[in-house]
């Protein structure tokens, strides 16, 4: 008997819709029933039998392994079947398909896989994308692909679009008639089919519990205590970021509850095996209250029996990639508005239920309200390689719902280019046609492609598996990837002797065996793949990890930083060990993981290698340069040579001897750096400079010189003339002022020597030079005396200019300043003598100063 939910209301609906259109757009708010009602109602759909042939099979995504399995189990059950039956999925290690399955609830990259394949997908009539609000990489991938695949090879595949929270509108025209433009949705011919159907929630109590807590595992216990200690009713579920809180709290409240207490903590992750997960979705076989700790995989799908009470830390993990570095940082966020309404719905799918939010009111109104796709922050390098796999190589022209930043897709690009799966010319290698069969990150397929040897293969596969699964060990173990490499080689051999997480032990077996089969698949059984594998010794396998992870992470090489654990990568990312962690000694690792925090990221998993080995492996990629600086102390330049591989520096050499080309490159950068003083600068020099500056405000015929411009056109003016010259001692003997000139001409230089003369004669005949201040213009200093007959002012430039007078007392300081002697010899002199007069009685302060003979300023002795 169908159970009665809100969805039923609508299956003819959506039946009819999706006959009349090849795409619909169902928009079913929380406890309709859509992911357990509408995919097995839709098995009997007449359009997926036309022809009279066989029905076609329906695809269902799942952004979730567990939600995946979890499903099928439940339609399984409602068709009184095993999974395998018309029912099965299939997720990442794990496979439950049979003969007779009409049904196939899979994770996205599955259907990636697929499309890749067999994009035609002959045996299949309907893809469902399932919960996709929540934007993740690969579904929106997926999409493009199905739809792309619907216009051009199967114009009868059906497409259904499912969410709880979704912009309709956006979705139906992107599905619509007509394909996006590259840069997103435009116009298209006709929208895909829209049907909205209402939810069925209980009531849910909300109540906000602040405060200051230490961890958020205190807080949480702390509101846990208040659920445990005043109702005895409803299982608790409690949302928090990661494994690592889940854990945490989880020893905490097994060690405030005592074990008798009638309640059991359960952990509900995506690592967990299916008795696991099911043991925390089902109610207790004991008939025990639960406290299940879970994270944002509960959010949506899995309908968790018995829960009443939600308490929700409101935080999440999400992903941040910084494309400066290559690196991706897993940040603790806020969740979005949109998040906190699917959590709080969790307490009420099959009665009235509480939710108690640990944040307070006014931090709600402050939540965003829906997260960014993941597309929008997260690394690319996979996505890109499907993309080119798919042949679009071209960013704008693919057809994306939400386009990614194009700087993080360029980056992409460079890796894949790197890992040498695209060619120069912007075409997959054949590696890169390979490693998209794979199914792993691009840097794992490169690792495996480039294995030499069966062991290497054995090798690269375990170690792949490795990085991909959660960690084999607990927590506290450091980040050797070779101490949990011999783990699983242990443990192979004896399941019970080796401390490890074994069902994660098992999940990293699987994958290895598979990519093992699949990699044979791929590169069709080469001869050194054929050899019998010889048994791998310790010293064996030691030598060889480090060499394949450096073909999986050629940037992420690193080198220790002045014997501290702090750590320089190739790509010029700064990372750091624990300073208690086994490697923290190590010169040098390969980091296979590690956050991207700002400044200095943590490495979670690495391995040590041998500086040999590192000269042996990459010195074909070394690259050398030649350094010069300028010792200040002994005015010398001083050069060196430099091996680095990326931003590690490998080697540094002094050189005896500078080239003179080279002394040229190095002579711009300290001109650059330390001005034009390094050069024999003169006050000559500078005097023509400042007089040619000033003139050439007056005559646009000149050119426009500064100190920054004759720094930067140092290769026009001055090094064609440095020829045999290495050293600053040879610079200091060019004559620069016979090179400055150079640039007038004759004509020019004429008019700079009249129209801007470099000094005065005054009527005494002493020469005087002429200051050409920027701020007061072209200024002379001269003693007072030596002006007497001097009538006016000389003009400079064209006669638009006076030129400025600052006269001197006998002790030179300055008396009076003027630009108009004519007014100063008859008005203010007097004062100017009247005051002199009494302070120095000596010299000669004449009633005429016209008439009284230029020269010395001191009165002649008298005669005897």
């Amino acid at each position: 008997m169908r159970q009665q939910l809100p969805i039923n209301a609508f299956l003819n609906d959506i039946q009819q819709a999706l006959f009349q259109k090849n795409n619909l757009v169902l928009q079913a708010e929380p406890g309709a029933g859509k992911s357990t009602v509408v995919p097995l109602d839709l098995l009997n759909a007449p359009w997926l039998s036309l022809d009279n042939v066989s029905p076609k099979k329906i695809i269902m995504l799942e952004p979730r392994r567990v939600a995946a399995k979890s499903i099928a189990h439940y339609l399984s059950r409602q068709l009184g079947e095993s999974v395998g039956g018309r029912v099965g999925y299939h997720v990442k290690n794990d496979r439950k398909i049979g003969k007779h399955t009409q049904l196939e609830i899979v994770t996205e990259g599955i259907l990636i896989r697929r499309l890749q394949a067999a994009p035609e997908l002959s045996d299949v009539g309907l893809i469902i994308f399932d919960e996709f609000h929540e934007r993740s990489l690969q579904a929106d991938l997926g999409l493009m692909l199905a739809l792309e695949v619907q216009q051009a090879l199967r114009d009868d595949l059906k497409l259904l679009v499912m969410s709880a929270t979704i912009d309709t509108d956006t979705i139906a025209n992107y599905l619509g008639d007509g394909l996006c433009d590259g840069l997103g949705c435009g116009a298209t011919r006709e929208k895909a089919a829209v049907i909205s159907c209402p939810g069925r929630v209980f009531p849910v109590e909300v109540s906000y519990l602040d405060g200051k807590f230490y961890q958020i595992s205190e807080h949480v216990l702390s509101a846990l205590h208040r659920v445990l200690k005043d109702n005895d009713q409803g299982d608790v579920l409690v949302f928090l970021s990661g494994q690592a809180d889940i854990m945490r709290c989880i020893d905490t409240a097994k060690n405030t509850w005592a074990s008798g207490s009638n309640i059991v903590f359960l952990p509900l992750l995506g690592n967990l095996s299916i008795a696991q997960q099911e043991q925390a979705i089902q109610p207790d076989s004991q008939g025990r209250r639960r406290v299940i700790f879970t994270t944002n995989i509960a959010e949506t799908s899995l309908t968790i029996e018995g829960v009443t009470w939600v308490i929700d830390s409101g935080l999440e993990k999400r992903v941040q990639y910084d494309p400066a570095s290559g690196m991706t940082r897993l940040e603790t966020v806020r969740i979005s508005k949109a998040s906190a309404e699917q959590r709080k719905g969790r307490a009420g799918r099959l009665q009235a239920g509480h939710c108690i939010r640990l944040w307070g009111e006014t931090k709600q109104a402050s939540l965003i309200d829906y997260q960014k796709e993941e597309i929008l922050t997260a690394e690319l390098a996979s996505l890109v390689l499907e993309l080119y796999a798919w042949g679009q190589t071209d960013y704008s022209a693919s057809s994306w719902l939400t386009p990614p930043p194009v700087g993080h897709y360029q980056t992409a690009v460079s890796l894949l280019k790197s890992l040498d799966l695209i060619s120069d010319n912007n075409h997959l290698t054949e590696a890169g046609q390979q490693a998209a069969r794979l199914g792993v990150h691009p840097r794992l397929a490169a690792m495996l492609l480039k294995s030499q040897s069966a062991n290497e293969y054995t090798i690269a596969c375990d170690a792949a598996a490795l990085l991909t699964e959660k960690d084999i060990f607990n927590r506290g173990r450091g980040v050797d990837i070779s101490e949990r490499f011999m783990a699983l080689q242990d443990y192979k051999t004896d399941k019970n002797g080796v401390a490890v997480k074994q069902n994660v032990a098992e999940h990293v077996l699987r994958l290895s065996a598979d990519l093992h089969r699949n990699l044979h698949e791929t590169i069709k059984k080469t001869t050194d793949f054929r050899r019998r594998e010889t048994p791998l010794n310790l010293r064996d396998w030691k030598m060889c990890l480090p060499e394949i992870l450096l073909r999986a992470y050629p940037d992420r090489l690193a080198k220790q930083r002045s014997k501290t654990n702090r750590y320089i990568m190739a790509n010029g990312k700064g990372v750091f060990l624990n300073e208690n962690d086994a490697l923290s000694g190590s010169e040098w690792l390969i980091v296979g993981d590690c956050d991207g925090q700002k400044h200095e990221g943590r490495i979670y998993s690495a391995c040590a290698i041998d500086k040999p080995q590192v000269l042996s492996l990459l010195s074909k990629q070394f690259t050398q340069a030649q350094h010069y600086k300028l010792d200040a102390k002994k005015q010398k330049i001083i050069g060196r040579k430099k091996i680095s591989y990326g931003a590690i520096s490998i080697s540094e050499t002094a050189l005896s001897e500078i080239p003179t080309e080279a002394f040229k490159e190095c002579l711009v950068e300290l001109l650059n750096t330390e001005g034009l003083s390094i050069l024999s600068w003169t006050p000559r020099c500078q005097q023509w400079l400042a007089r040619v500056q000033w003139l050439a405000a007056y005559n646009n015929n000149l050119p426009t010189l500064s100190h920054s411009q004759l720094q930067k056109k140092s290769a026009q003016w001055l090094l064609p003339y440095l020829n045999n010259m290495n050293s600053l001692a040879d610079l200091k003997k060019q004559n620069i002022y016979d090179l400055l000139i150079a640039h007038l001409s004759w004509e020019q230089q004429q008019e700079l020597d009249t129209q801007a003369p470099i000094d005065y004669t005054s009527p005494s005949g002493q020469t005087v030079p002429i200051l050409y201040d920027e701020n007061q213009g072209p200024t002379v200093s001269i003693i007072l005396q030596e002006m007497f007959g001097q009538l006016e002012s000389p003009s400079l430039a064209y006669g638009q200019v006076t030129l400025r007078f600052e006269l001197l007392s006998p002790a030179r300081q300055p008396i009076q300043t003027t630009s108009d002697l004519a007014n100063f010899w008859v008005s203010s002199y007097f004062d100017v003598a009247k005051d002199m007069r009494a302070k120095y009685p000596r010299h000669r302060w004449p009633e005429e100063p016209l008439l009284a003979e230029a020269g010395r300023s001191r009165k002649p002795r008298p005669k005897r």
